[in-house]
């Protein structure tokens, strides 16, 4: 017998710009974010000033450049501040790149040895150093900082979070802002979202230490919280003693706003967009989703692509029950599980809209 359990989880989504990431690891996936170390947390040496990038926990292994570009300076700096790289950060590499129109500087720190030389034109995936533990490491490990318009340690609010740059293959991102948040306000997430150690027990991050005048949020995002390396699944967010309350759903490679959940508020500013509770609930075999496309709004066409798809907890699209050009009306779809190819088996699945470039909703 096969008995599905739908729980609504109600999305409205307006993001204008694609959720993607936008450059390569700069290490292999078998090497992870180190959770202590990440954007815009205090460094445990200097709790006056952010980290202002992640730590990759790497030994002495290959590490690439992240995408094309040109290297700007390769320099070694064991305690002091040279004017390019934060103090310590021993055998390091800047690689200049472009990113929206604008100059992006990728910066390695504590390697080995660098493999590249001043100048040298790279591409995206080509091996530039050898990670280590030179100058003021806590043990083998690659910084990495990503700083945007200068490269200057000092420029403002310069810095970008790695994480909402890349991610393990297979793996997504979630991303925040809690209005009036002070800095390093905890952010809980639950379950676990990380796939492999170090992050065997992690379950919260920071917001960004904004004190830190260095320390800004994406061009377009504009968070003030990140989570990456997430597996693809459903999560609860929660700070500020659960005041602020997200629940999301990531997929792999995608970055996910934990702020597109809607509150009632909000969902009766699109009263006529409607994505119902499937019925029966539980059921066996058969359950019917119902949803609502709105009548005479501007932003959607007479005639839009709707998706409607149904995925397992982890993420994997289990069903395309809709793909196709629809007008403005109501519309009821069947779930039938006998009609699968593969065998579907019991447990919660999510079931997703998509209406154009508009309107997201999903249940699970």
């Amino acid at each position: 017998m096969v008995i599905i359990l739908l729980i609504l989880l109600l999305f409205a989504q307006n993001i204008t710009y694609p959720q993607a990431f936008r450059i390569d690891r700069p290490a292999k996936d078998s090497f992870q974010i180190n959770g202590s170390y990440l954007y815009g947390e205090p460094r445990f040496w200097d709790p006056a000033n952010a980290h202002r990038g992640v730590d990759i926990i790497i030994d002495h292994d290959t590490v690439y450049s992240v995408s094309e570009g040109q290297v700007y300076f390769i320099g070694y700096d064991p305690n002091n501040d040279d004017g390019y790289e934060p103090a310590g950060c021993g055998n390091y590499i800047f690689v200049k790149s472009e990113w929206n129109n604008k100059d992006a500087y990728f910066l390695y720190c504590h390697l080995s040895k660098p493999l590249v030389s001043d100048n040298q034109q790279l591409v995206g995936g080509e091996p530039i150093g050898i990670s280590g533990n030179t100058g003021n490491s806590t043990g083998p490990h690659l910084h990495f900082e990503i700083r945007i318009g200068s490269p200057s340690p000092g420029a403002v609010r310069s810095r970008r979070n790695p994480e909402l740059w890349f991610a393990i293959e297979g793996t997504g991102a979630i991303y925040g802002s809690i209005e009036g948040a002070p800095d390093e306000t905890r952010i809980d997430i639950s379950p676990d979202p990380k796939p492999r150690p170090p992050y065997t027990t992690f379950g919260w991050a920071l917001t960004y230490k904004f004190a830190d005048p260095t320390v800004g949020s994406d061009d377009f995002y504009n968070e003030n919280y990140a989570i990456g390396d997430v597996k693809p699944g459903a999560y609860v967010i929660t700070a500020l003693n659960g005041s602020y309350r997200r629940e999301v759903f990531v997929e792999a490679g995608k970055i996910t706003n934990a702020d597109i959940t809607t509150s009632l508020q909000e969902e009766s500013i699109h009263a006529d967009f409607r994505l119902h509770q499937n019925y029966p609930n539980p059921f066996n075999p058969t359950t019917t989703i119902l949803y609502a496309i709105p009548v005479g709004d501007a932003k959607i066409a007479s005639h839009t692509i709707v998706k409607l798809k149904v995925y397992d907890i982890l993420g994997n699209e289990v069903a395309t029950l809709v793909d196709e050009r629809q007008a403005s009306g109501t519309y009821e779809v069947q779930f039938d599980v006998n009609s699968m190819k593969q065998h579907i088996a019991s447990g919660m699945y999510i079931y997703k809209i998509v209406i154009g470039e508009k309107y997201i909703s999903a249940k699970k």
